[in-house]
This record gives structure tokens, C-alpha cells and sequence, in this order.
């Protein structure tokens, strides 16, 4: 490596580890300032609120790598081409690709990096660090720390199952609604029961009614009504501690097992959920993409121009997120086929990046 590729590099470093402990410290002022007077009024105490935040931290840190990469490598190169040196270096025969080189190869390492933590620490860390917050900083009731409201999940035997509450000590699921559904994934049969609870590796309901519905989904026959009944769920009480609901907080495994329950049947939930496991290998590969297209467009000679070029860098690279998320969207909306939908962003921008390298180069 050349020592000006070394000087890129370690500047680029520098500037990465200031920009990501700024970011999250904002981050952190920034949220506590949005429950401070509850601080206060339930008399929190330190230890709760720095254990909170240190869960916090792993999910903080893989969504805040790609503003710190791109902070970073527009402000290195920004800073080098103000001064010229750009120029100098490209007329002594080294392209921008040369020098860019090192920082790419860096930011490749963070991208595994972001990968990593998001699929193996994320998941563990969210679901404690929302545990403390519910129960020490929001000042919940003793009765009510170890509910776990509104449950979804998609059940085994194609069936779709609710729950407004779920008490883990007790193993009970209180306000239960069943659909069941045909191969067709319409419904074929709704069941309610106002309790159910696990007993001898079954779940029993307490005041259960069936309902047969038509191929509207609408009640086709009498409501057959059973002060007991074995409700026909499959899951255990484990399966509806891990669920967690949002894609986000889930492993790459832990969706793509869940995916399987759905089987092969193209509809809407499927496709949704193919669209995040597809997304959980392109999003650690942000922060690359945001590097690619955010130096070529700050590079601007002379001192004048330097804030208009870090400015401009910046603002281009930015109109990734926006461009993802109507990806994502037409990925979950059927329009596309859910690995384009969730890698289309990258390959466009990662394309207007390399062409106006090889433009500055």
C-alpha cells in the first residue's frame, strides 16, 4: 500500500470512530431528553437507564455505520480535493480508484461487521433492552411487566392466530381469535376463546366459539359454543415468547425459519417477508454503497467549492434511503420480485457511483 493510500486510510479511520461515537451520543441525548421528566417523576435509577442503552447500543450502531461511513469519506476526500491534491495525484498517474481503494476495502470490513452484529447480537439485545425499558423506564406496574400484549403470529396449519395478551408465568393467552384457512388462504373457519391455556402439551380454551364462514370469509353456519376445548394451536409457549413481529429484530434464521410455516404459497404475507430476508444481506451493504456514490460528487476543487461539493456528496447519497424504501414498497407490493426489490437500490446506485469515479478518474 502506498503511503498516501496509508494517509487515505488512517484519516479515513479517524474520522469514521469520531463520526459513529457522535452519532450515537446524539442519538442517546436525543432519546433520554423524550423521557426525562419520567426520569425524574419515577425516580430512575442510573443503572437501569445505562443498561438500557448499552443493549441499545448494538442496533444503534449497525443502523448509524452507514451516515459515519459516508460522513467520513466525503469529509477525507472533500478535504484532499480543496487543497488540489486530487488533481496533483490523478496527473501523476494514480486514479481515484487507487486511492479510494483502501477506504472501500475498510468500509467492505464494516459492512461484514454490520452483518455480524445485526444477525447474532440485535435480536437478544432489542428484546432485553425493550424489557427494561418497560419495566424500569416507563414505570409499569408489577402486574403488568410480564404481559406481553398484542400477539400475532402465523401458526402452523395454515392458520393465523391473535392474542391481545400473553402472560408467560401463567401460560395463558387471554382474548384468542383463530383463522383458519383453506389452500386458497382464504378463511375456512374462525375460532374465539376468552383464555387459553397450555396443559399437557396442549392448548385448552376456556369459552370457546366456532364459527364456519363462507368463501367471503363471512359466518356460514350456527356458532357452536364449548365451555372447553382443545383450540387446535400448535405453537408452545416458547413460539410465542420469540416472536417478535418486527422482521428487524429477527436473525436471518429466525426468518427464514418462520418464512417455512407459510410454505411455498405465493400471497401477501409471504412476499412481505421474502422481501425482509432479502433485505437482512443487502442492508449491511449501505454503507458501501453510500461511500461509492457520495466521494465522486464531493470531490470539487478548490476552496470555494468545498462546501458545495461535501454538501452535494452528501445530499446524493442520502436519496438512497428514500429510493429503498419505495423499492422495498413495490417489493411488498407485488410489483416486484422480492430479491430485486430488496437489492434494486444498491445496484442503482452502486452503478451511478462507479460511473462517476471513473468520470472524476
Amino acid at each position: 500500500m502506498k503511503i498516501l493510500q496509508r494517509h487515505v486510510l488512517k484519516s479515513y479511520i479517524v474520522a469514521f470512530c469520531f463520526c459513529i461515537v457522535l452519532l450515537i451520543v446524539l442519538g442517546v441525548i436525543g432519546d433520554i431528553l423524550g423521557f426525562l421528566d419520567d426520569i425524574f417523576k419515577n425516580n430512575i435509577p442510573l443503572g437501569s437507564i445505562i443498561s438500557f442503552y448499552l443493549y441499545l447500543a448494538p442496533f444503534a450502531f449497525v443502523n448509524m455505520i452507514p451516515f459515519a461511513c459516508l460522513l467520513s469519506a466525503v469529509y477525507v476526500f472533500n478535504s484532499l480535493s480543496k487543497n488540489h491534491e486530487i488533481t496533483a495525484v490523478i496527473a501523476s498517474g494514480l486514479s481515484l480508484w487507487e486511492l479510494l481503494r483502501p477506504v472501500l476495502l475498510a468500509t467492505l470490513a464494516l459492512c461484514l461487521l454490520t452483518f455480524i452484529v445485526n444477525d447474532k447480537y440485535v435480536p437478544q439485545t432489542m428484546q432485553r433492552a425493550g424489557e427494561i425499558r418497560q419495566n424500569e423506564l416507563e414505570g409499569i406496574g408489577s402486574q403488568e411487566k410480564e404481559i406481553r400484549k398484542d400477539i400475532s403470529l402465523y401458526g402452523r396449519g395454515n392458520q393465523i392466530i391473535f392474542a391481545k395478551s400473553f402472560i408467560p408465568s401463567k401460560k395463558e393467552l387471554h382474548n384468542v381469535i383463530i383463522h383458519r384457512q383453506n389452500k386458497d388462504h382464504s378463511i375456512s373457519e374462525k375460532v374465539n376463546a376468552r383464555i387459553a391455556t397450555w396443559e399437557d402439551g396442549k392448548w385448552k380454551g376456556k369459552d370457546v366459539i366456532v364459527f364456519g364462514t363462507d368463501k367471503d370469509g363471512e359466518v356460514a353456519s350456527t356458532p357452536q359454543v364449548y365451555k372447553t376445548k382443545d383450540i387446535g394451536i400448535d405453537e408452545s409457549p416458547a413460539d410465542f415468547m420469540e416472536n417478535q413481529g418486527d422482521p428487524r429484530f429477527m436473525s436471518y434464521d429466525q426468518l427464514k425459519k418462520y418464512l417455512k410455516i407459510f410454505g411455498k404459497k405465493a400471497n401477501f404475507t409471504t412476499r412481505r417477508l421474502l422481501v425482509d430476508l432479502n433485505y437482512k444481506l443487502a442492508f449491511p451493504f449501505t454503507a458501501l454503497i453510500t461511500v461509492l456514490v457520495g466521494v465522486p460528487f464531493s470531490v470539487e476543487t478548490g476552496r470555494s467549492n468545498a462546501l458545495i461539493g461535501m454538501a452535494r456528496g452528501i445530499l446524493v447519497a442520502t436519496m438512497y434511503l428514500p429510493v429503498m424504501a419505495v423499492c422495498l414498497a413495490l417489493g411488498k407490493g407485488g410489483v416486484l420480485p422480492p430479491v430485486l426489490s430488496a437489492w434494486l437500490s444498491n445496484i442503482i446506485f452502486a452503478g451511478v457511483g462507479i460511473y462517476y469515479i471513473n468520470r472524476k478518474s
